[in-house]
């Protein structure tokens, strides 16, 4: 039975790798400019990606690669002048700018790294659109009319009354920048008093720092909980990853771990090791990243016999990881990440840890969290399953 699962999860890994090397070796140039003509009057603008089954996909300098459902297009002209970027909610089209691009590409790293939520990013979003607008209908040159020489009318009335400057145009509107710091707080508990006493406490903390082009994302979570009295959860785990954006599609990493587990013989562990990873998909609402690395990983088990004996691994491995974040309508959002570590020299030894995330969002900063974590790793103490699933329920609060 171990061999047969042992086959099916590489299978599984296997299949789970071409696709994602797949999609990585991804890349569609993109064609002539169009504009689309939207059913609810609104015009979408840039450069033709691909025509899939039910969607046309374009990419302009604003929000990068966005997908148009077939069927809220009215009609599909190809642009023979250079077109605004896009119309969006029905506002007049913005010629974009180098500020507001790099402002957009800012909520969206604020967005991917968890520090905004669905509504807030929206909320931003369009403020930032609104007031790139009004700047630049503010700025703009407006054509003078040509006045005739003399004295001003009211002068020539009542030579008490000067003749008032020409006012100019207002000052320029700088937009609000953006934020830096956030975070997270999620808890839960479960709780059950009868026959059997039980009592579990979960907590995660999730700080972000942000300054483009470099995101640094900080992760702890704990687990403590007593079953009638015996202890029956004690783990920490941290992580601190930190990326670096090269260009619109590729970026650098480095990842640190560390943690324990007492009911898995787990008296500490730390890992690091660096990576690089790309942005396979990046659309509005969808996107997908795949990296690729290495990983130096330490763990000291507690083998419980006639005598306590002390075991130490320690290994480098090769790390393949891959994260997507969806947003599912205004109120909802799925992420999920996972990663495989294979040890360099006996890949029959491996780490694989899965995590999935479905959110749902009652205000800005106030959501219903359901989490599912798997971790599968083929090095354990002794009596101790490979397997260890957990399933959570939490409320978050954003700050």
């Amino acid at each position: 039975m171990p061999g047969r699962q042992t086959n099916r999860l590489a299978q599984w890994i296997g299949a789970g790798l071409a696709v994602g090397i797949g999609l990585s070796l991804l890349d569609v140039a993109s064609s002539q400019p169009v504009v689309l003509h939207l059913r609810n009057g609104d015009r979408v603008s840039g450069s033709l990606v691909t025509e899939e089954a039910g969607q046309i996909i374009l990419s302009n300098a604003i929000v990068g690669r966005m997908a148009v459902p077939l069927s809220q297009v009215e009609r599909k002209e190809q642009a023979t002048n250079e077109a605004p970027a896009t119309n969006i909610a029905g506002t007049n089209a913005v010629v974009a700018s180098p500020a507001l691009a790099r402002r957009l590409n800012e909520l969206q790293a604020l967005y991917l790294a968890n520090q905004l939520s669905t509504a807030e990013y929206h909320r931003q979003r369009a403020k930032a659109l609104a007031e790139a607008t009004q700047l630049w209908t503010t700025n703009r040159p407006v054509a003078q009319a040509t006045k005739p020489n003399g004295v001003p009318a009211p002068a020539l009335v009542n030579p008490g009354v000067s003749a008032k400057p020409p006012t100019g145009p207002s000052a320029p509107i700088k937009p609000a920048g953006p934020k830096r710091w956030s975070g997270e707080v999620l808890m839960g508990a479960d709780l059950g008093f009868s026959q059997k006493d039980r009592e579990l406490y979960t907590g995660r903390l999730k700080v972000n720092y942000a300054v483009a082009p470099v995101r640094n994302s900080l992760d702890f979570l704990f687990t403590y909980g007593r079953t009638d009295g015996e202890l029956s959860a004690n783990r920490v785990d941290g992580s601190l990853k930190s990326d670096c954006d090269l260009n619109r599609r590729l970026y650098v990493y480095n990842l640190l771990g560390a943690g324990y587990d007492e009911i898995r013989q787990i008296d500490s562990r730390y890992e690091f090791g660096p990576g690089m990873g790309e942005h396979v998909l990046k659309l509005t609402n969808f996107v997908l990243n795949a990296e690729l690395g290495f990983n130096y990983q330490v763990q000291n088990f507690t083998r419980t016999t006639n005598q306590m004996q002390k075991l130490r691994d320690d290994q480098f491995h090769y790390r393949f990881g891959q994260d997507l974040k969806w947003l599912i309508g205004s109120q909802f959002t799925f992420d999920e990440k996972a990663e495989y570590l294979p040890v360099w020299n006996h890949l029959a030894e491996y780490r694989m840890r899965v995590e999935a995330n479905l959110r749902y969002w009652l205000k800005a900063n106030l959501s219903l969290n359901l989490t599912v974590i798997n971790v599968f790793d083929t090095v354990t103490a002794k009596g101790v399953e490979q397997n260890d699933l957990q399933v959570r329920s939490s409320i978050g609060v954003k700050f």
